[in-house]
């Protein structure tokens, strides 16, 4: 709870300073200088809404009430979707999408696959420079569709790699950035539900890549501890 706890005041400390400053120097400040802090605390709110987001889901899986709502929709427009809106927040970051022989549609619970990808980019990006490219790729492979996002990033140890699904894990050279160690074992909880798994290597300071499996149209709702 403390670590979940400084974690939700980190971007909340950022979007009440900014916005006191904005109150304080209103009238001496450029179109400009108004614009850069009102986008800083936009991003701010987008980190607290993730983290806020994050926390209720874990907190849904570990009860055991998540449950799928399954639906046909397109897996290619939802990837694309992942990577346009992740990739605007940082519109400077090299990011690569390369998506083939993918089923027009599939039977899965959409929003809930989409919170997973969504977990696997950002930590990506988090987890790797603004200049360091991120790669997602996406195939369809005898009934299943395989999404792998590739970072150049700082990676994981090879002692911390087996214990990265775990809730609350977070490896040594990750402590000092933001997050709360829920986010890979929420998206595989979620994969799980579907019947599919998520898979990660690291070859250390050489980046990660992390591979969403999702079969074509298991709708079991299958329950996973998490």
């Amino acid at each position: 709870m403390a670590l979940l706890a400084h974690q939700l005041r980190t971007p909340l400390s950022t979007i009440n300073a900014l916005a006191q400053g904005l109150i304080r120097r209103a009238d001496r400040l450029s179109t400009i200088d108004i614009q850069v802090k009102a986008e800083k605390i936009w991003r701010a709110s987008l980190r607290l809404d993730e983290l806020i987001e994050t926390i209720l889901s874990y907190t849904r899986a570990s009860a055991g009430s998540m449950m799928l709502n399954p639906s046909e929709f397109h897996p290619s427009e939802l990837i694309k979707r992942v990577c346009r809106e992740q990739g605007g927040q940082e519109p400077d970051r090299p990011f690569h999408v390369d998506i083939k022989d993918l089923p027009e549609m599939i039977i899965g619970d959409p929003v809930l696959l989409e919170q997973a990808l969504v977990i696997v980019v950002s930590n990506a990006m988090k987890y790797s420079r603004p200049d360091q490219q991120v790669d997602v790729t996406a195939r369809g492979e005898d009934g299943m569709i395989r999404i792998t996002v590739k970072d150049r990033g700082i990676g994981i140890s090879e002692r911390d790699l087996p214990f990265v699904l775990q809730p609350f894990f977070r490896g040594r050279n990750a402590k000092k950035l933001p997050g709360t160690g829920l986010g890979l074992s929420l998206a595989w909880y979620i994969l799980k539900l579907h019947g599919g798994n998520l898979e990660v290597e690291s070859g250390g300071r050489r980046g990660t890549k992390v591979s969403l499996i999702v079969p074509e149209t298991n709708t079991t709702g299958l329950s996973y501890s998490i």
